[in-house]
């Protein structure tokens, strides 16, 4: 049997599941079941104009179903967030519903393309970053936006914004897969000189960001610091990748040709941490 929560909301939630509507919920839990598979969990919001009267259901949404452009989404990213999503099924030997932010994010985004083909600006609000740029999403719809669509000079976005800012936008392009890209509708530029005491011939931690392809050679881009750069010959003897943490020994630091910019910065990858 339902309880009294289940029965007095089941019209309403009966509408909701055939009509695909759209609800909206804090991630409040995360949880595994017994096979080991993820869940995130939210609870359904009392919304009379809908049919929920009482409200407070517990609504389940696995990790297959959390996001529809990254089926490798960390649900720890979601934690705490108000996210979109839609009712697929009532459990009523768990009493719980099964949900999906993925067939919300595509209802979404269907209803949003129009705007987007049009250079629509949207305020989005900073989720997550990238080592090339960050993740900005806007009514539930995730899209990345690379530094140099975010900046005039190419800095880093995480200069000028942290999570949970808010930033307009507007769709630059959307991939073959229904990937939104976005642009700032104001780009950003760095207005006052890095401050950084990189010398020739210390050696500093750094992060592998890039490995170029440069031809005849290979190069590694390691950052130094947000903003920071260097640039390092691949070494044969060293197994890089990126992500790793190395220790570079800096040869060289050119500054910019404007006291904003960024120094130039080369130097050789002696360890790998």
């Amino acid at each position: 049997m339902l309880g009294t929560d289940f029965e007095m909301d089941k019209a309403g939630l009966d509408k909701l599941m055939t009509e695909e509507t759209v609800c909206w919920g804090v991630v409040q839990r995360l949880a595994r079941d017994e096979e080991g598979q993820g869940y995130m969990v939210i609870y359904l919001p009392r919304d009379l104009d809908r049919g929920i009267k009482a409200g407070g259901e517990k609504c389940v949404i696995y990790g297959p179903e959390a996001d529809c452009d990254n089926p490798n989404l960390r649900l720890m990213n979601l934690m705490g967030r108000r996210i979109p999503f839609v009712i697929c099924g009532l459990d009523e030997e768990r009493m719980l519903l099964t949900c999906s932010r993925k067939r919300a994010q595509e209802l979404l985004k269907a209803t949003m393309l129009q705007g987007l083909q049009a250079g629509r600006v949207y305020e989005g609000e900073v989720v997550g970053f990238s080592r090339y740029g960050g993740y900005i999403e806007v009514g539930g719809v995730t899209g990345h936006v690379r530094n140099s669509d975010f900046t005039r000079d190419h800095s880093d976005i995480r200069e000028y914004v942290k999570l949970g800012d808010k930033v307009e936008v507007r769709c630059k392009e959307v991939s073959k897969a229904g990937y939104i890209f976005w642009e700032a509708a104001n780009k950003q530029h760095r207005t006052h000189p890095l401050a950084f005491d990189f010398e020739p011939d210390t050696i500093v931690l750094g992060t592998v960001v890039r490995i170029a392809d440069f031809g005849q050679s290979a190069g590694v881009f390691v950052n130094l610091q947000l903003g920071i750069d260097a640039l390092c010959p691949l070494p044969r003897e060293l197994e890089i990748e990126e992500n790793s943490r190395v220790s570079v020994k800096i040869e060289s630091v050119t500054p910019g040709k404007r006291p904003t910019d960024a120094p130039r910065i080369r130097g050789r990858i002696i360890r790998v941490s």
